[in-house]
Parts: structure tokens; sequence; C-alpha cells
């Protein structure tokens, strides 16, 4: 089996060698609780896109490298920071064949939830978690969501400003490389069966979502609030549905301001969040990003209550800096972090 993976390493290598399109993204951010305790995170996103004879075939393929110096300053439950993930020297985010025809695309391969859902101008700039994907989903199914992969089948189709999108996944995301642990596991029998799909309308001043996300699996929380392992959930389908819009208020020139609102529930009060709400707006120049946004979550647990405010700078083509607060409320207690971020793109 590493024999296997040292051999798909060495094809990505060599493909790299010889892309067309290699890009990537350098994300480092200080964490601050405002008391004591500090983190520093680091994440390098490696992206390759290899033309096959055209370029509506192509091998797309993403890797992570994941490095921190401590664990998270803060008790929250939704993950006040969308890149703090455990150290790692090297994952597979995206791995496959993509094929683009007029109205869509198709890929098969290694795949991700966040490469394709819940992706909007607004949602990108907050940095926590629930912004990337509703914890209705994140903290109910252990699936294909960062930092985790696994085989995928996904499409898209397009029309006018509608768009539909669909993924089906192995019930379990895998980010290792040994025989049990790695992202080209396909086990239904024990890790289920996970499903998305996203309907999508866009026009010049708004984008508007409404999903649904169906698994096999119950995965329940146990005594000390720790998801089951996959071979202990029932064999039991529950699901999670979101809307999400997105409106702008107000344009000039290269000035924008717009208001969000998104709202998401689970099936099963059983699973790790059952509820979901979010409210925010951003203001977007040619340089500055600003924005305000509320959550609220229901959890097993617990209720949690959080306040982002954000700012992001493009200092040059290549370089961002990003400085954020938030305000955290659950049951553990009161908390605040200060995060400063800086991206550098090539």
């Amino acid at each position: 089996m590493k024999r296997i993976y040292l051999i798909i390493l060495g094809c990505i290598a060599t493909s790299m060698l010889q892309a067309q399109e290699l890009s990537g993204q350098y994300t480092t951010e200080w964490q601050w609780d405002m008391n004591k305790n500090t983190n520093w995170v680091n994440q390098l996103r490696l992206d390759l896109s290899v033309p096959l004879g055209s370029d509506r075939n192509t091998i797309e393929a993403a890797t992570l490298h994941l490095a921190k110096t401590g664990e998270s300053v803060i008790g929250d439950w939704q993950g006040f920071s969308n890149i703090d993930a455990d150290n790692m020297l090297a994952a597979i985010a995206v791995l496959g064949f993509m094929h683009q025809w007029n109205s869509g695309h198709l890929f098969i391969g290694v795949r991700n939830v966040n490469e394709d859902f819940f992706t909007s101008p607004i949602t990108a700039l907050f940095t926590n978690s629930s912004c990337g994907i509703v914890p209705t989903i994140a903290s109910s199914y252990p699936i294909a969501n960062y930092p985790f992969s696994g085989l995928t089948v996904y499409f898209d189709v397009h029309k006018g400003g509608w768009l539909f999108r669909n993924s089906l996944y192995n019930g379990v995301g895998y980010n290792g490389w040994k025989h049990g642990d790695n992202p080209f596991l396909v086990r239904p029998k024990k890790d289920g069966i996970f499903d998305m799909a996203q309907l999508e309308y866009s026009h010049e001043r708004g984008n508007y979502f409404a999903g649904v996300a169906v698994h096999t699996r119950q995965f329940t929380i146990d005594d000390e609030g720790e998801m089951v392992a996959a071979d202990e959930a029932e064999r039991k389908t529950t699901c999670a549905w979101w809307v999400y819009g997105e409106q702008s208020l107000w344009r000039s020139a290269d000035k924008d301001v717009s208001l969000m609102a998104q709202y998401s529930e689970n099936t099963s009060h059983r699973n790790g969040c059952y509820r979901y709400a979010e409210i925010g707006g951003a203001y977007r120049d040619s340089l500055n990003e600003c924005g305000v946004s509320g959550q609220y979550a229901r959890y097993h647990q617990g209720k949690e209550y959080s306040l982002e405010l954000t700012w992001k700078r493009q200092i040059n083509k290549n370089i961002a800096i990003q400085p954020t607060f938030q305000y955290i409320n659950n049951a553990n207690g009161d908390f605040t972090v200060l995060s400063a971020r800086l991206y550098y793109s090539f």
C-alpha cells in the first residue's frame, strides 16, 4: 500500500513539473485569547491543473500542509479559525479527473465539501469555521470536510443564473496515508454514504442557495460530548438542510455594501448540532473588505453565540492581511479572541 502512495506522490510531482497551471497560498495566523494563551497556525495549499489534450479535460490536484505551535486558545465549539487543524505534513485535498462541458462539470476522484459548497464572496471573508460549512453538517457527521477528503463523484449544471450541484461521498473523510486511513477508501458498509445537493441562483447584486445533505449513518454524541466512531454509528438515515441569501444594498463604482443571512437545521436532535442561524454584512472596495457577523448554534450540549468583526486589506496582488476580533459565549463561559492573519498567494 505504501508503494501505491509513493507512486501517487511521484505522479503528482512529475505532473507539477509539466503543469501549465500551478498556484498556491500560504496562510499564517497568530491567535490570542486577550489574556495569556497564544497560538500560531500555518497552512500551505498547493493547487495544480493539468490539461489532458484540451481545456475541457484536466487532472485536478491540491495538497494541504499544516503546522501550529499549540492547541486552541479558547473552549468554543464551532471552531473560531477555519485553518486551525492538527499538524500535518501533507494531505490530499483534491486529486481526480475533471470534465467540463458548455453547461457544467463532472469530477471523479478525491475531493471535499469545501471545494464546492457554501462558497460566496461574504462567507469567504469571515474566519469562523461555520461560515465555510454550517455546523449542522460539520459537527454532526465525520465527512470529507477540511482537513479531510474522500472519494467523490461531483457534478454541476447551470442555465442562466441557476446552478445545481451534487456530490456523492464516502460517508467518512480521511487525510492519512495508511491502509485504514486514506482518502481513497470506499466503505459504505462501515462508513455509510453521504450526499449533498445545492440549488443556487445568482444575479448581478445577489446570491441565493438552498440545499440538503443526507447521511445513511447516525453519529450520536457520547457522555463526554464526542462523536461516536464510524463502526459504532447507527444504520439510520438523517439529513440537514440550509438556506442562504446574500444581497447588495448599495453599490458605487468599486464600492459595495451587502447583507447576508443563513439558516440550517438537522432532522435529528441527537446529532452534534441541530440548528444554526447567522446574519451579517460586509463592505468591499478594490483594496478592503470589512465585515460583521452574528451566529447562533444549538448543539447537543447547549447553545453557542458568537460575534465576528474582521477587516481584510490587500497590500498588493500577492499579499493580504486580516485582523479579526471574535466574542463567543457557550456553556464553557465567555471568550474573546484576537487574531491576525497574513495571506501570500502565488
